[in-house]
């Protein structure tokens, strides 16, 4: 299987040259390694130039302005030679055997497999993991399997999806889910994109799979200031992410869940909301304005959701846990 690496940086200087390098020390290399860069304004441009002349290999895209993650990663995706993409956030790193890993894993299932995701630790301290897959909550939020805890060993085996902060996508799937020019959904800007890609994967029939043997780390959120627990790691962020994560919430599942999914779920839905709406009334209020994002999207995103082709809910249902 021939890779295209994609690396998407934004304000990522601390970690992005151990990252670069990690891709190029791979035992199985890729066919070319491009990053993005949407308009960082730390020290990332000078040193990519500087990462260019180590490595002449290296492909490099300088955005004027900050596109979002989602559209960064679909120029990388329009430009990609291989037949199945490497994605990854500037803060991961790789081990040397993890792509060989991973693809060797890949190459001996059957054609619907068409994402992968390995074992992803936390570079702060590895002997906890930051992902061993992605899978679904009872309140219809995406969730990490094992996040923040000890290894549990988890075998490899068929998951839901893949933390978008590293993952294998075969071409095959990125172009039977393209709508108009998008693979992932630029309306989205960032977060929630992958959770859309995993979902939008399962209606149409596509498989995940989880190979524990290869391994990379990341980075959690650099502002996570040592937080475990979730509410205090989405307070801590930025205003305008904020209402990022609230918006694209409510417009992913515009999007993707059907009304039997909502009524089913609803208990854990209603309790959730309730305690997160009490939340951002007492202590986040001005995160609330991140709704007319949502207001402004959703005719669209119902758009989407009826061109969306596949096998319903039956494929979600047995993901959520």
């Amino acid at each position: 299987m021939k890779v295209s690496a994609v690396i998407v940086n934004y304000n990522g200087e601390k970690f992005l040259a151990g990252c670069v390098a990690s891709v190029f020390k791979q035992a199985k290399r890729p066919l070319e390694l491009t990053v993005i860069d949407p308009g960082s304004t730390d020290g990332s441009r000078a040193l990519l130039k500087t990462l260019g002349e180590s490595f002449k290999e290296l492909q490099v895209v300088l955005l004027n302005e900050n596109v979002g993650f989602a559209a960064a990663a679909n120029i990388g995706i329009r430009r990609m030679q291989g037949e199945a993409l490497l994605l990854l956030n500037s803060d991961t790193s790789l081990r040397p055997d993890f792509l060989e890993k991973l693809c060797a894993a890949a190459e001996k299932l059957d054609t619907r497999f068409g994402m992968f995701s390995g074992k992803l630790l936390r570079q702060q301290d590895e002997n906890l993991v930051d992902s061993a897959g992605q899978f679904i909550r009872r309140t219809l939020r995406p969730v990490e399997r094992n996040y923040g805890k000890p290894d549990k060993n988890y075998p490899a085996g068929r998951i839901f999806s893949a933390c978008g902060a590293v993952m294998l996508v075969k071409k095959g799937l990125l172009e039977s889910l393209r709508f108009e020019n998008e693979y992932f959904d630029e309306d989205l800007f960032m977060y929630f994109e992958d959770f859309d890609l995993g979902l939008r994967a399962a209606r149409a029939g596509w498989k995940c799979f989880y190979e524990p043997a290869a391994v990379a780390a990341h980075y959690r959120g650099g502002s996570d200031r040592g937080q475990k627990h979730k509410i205090f790691l989405f307070r801590n962020k930025p205003l305008e992410l904020k209402r990022h994560l609230l918006a694209n919430r409510y417009l992913v599942l515009t999007k993707n869940a059907s009304a039997g999914l909502l009524l089913k779920y609803f208990p854990f839905l209603l309790v959730y909301e309730v305690f997160f709406w009490l939340y951002l009334l007492i202590f986040d209020i001005k995160v609330i304005y991140g709704l007319k994002k949502y207001f402004k999207l959703r005719k669209r995103m119902k758009l989407k959701g009826k061109m969306l082709k596949g096998q319903g809910d039956k494929e979600l249902t047995g993901w959520i846990i």
